[in-house]
């Protein structure tokens, strides 16, 4: 059980870590992606925003909702996918099995 609680938040962890390492290493060797993803967040936001909310909903999403936490959402889901992708190639080899 504790093993259980330990790998996950260690896998959630990790993942924000290697999410915000990823974001600076596009922002520095391609930043002309990163432009467009941050233009595709901007999209996101509009299209989200303009939504026929309630307004008791719509001015929430106004406020927290930015175009960087979507990109750094982004990234961080890319590397839990990663993550995932590598911990099951792991397991496969080692043959121990995950109860997640």
């Amino acid at each position: 059980m504790m093993q259980r609680i330990v790998l996950s938040t260690g896998n959630i962890i990790i993942s924000l870590i290697l999410g915000a390492m990823a974001l600076a290493f596009v922002g520095i060797h391609y930043p002309e992606t990163l432009d467009q993803i941050i233009n595709v967040a901007t999209s996101a936001k509009g299209y989200i925003v303009a939504t026929n909310l309630p307004p008791k909903y719509n001015v929430w999403v106004r406020l927290l909702l930015e175009e960087k936490q979507l990109v750094f959402m982004f990234f961080t889901i890319v590397m839990r996918v990663v993550l995932a992708i590598l911990q099951s190639i792991v397991f496969a080899f080692f043959g121990s099995e995950r109860t997640a």
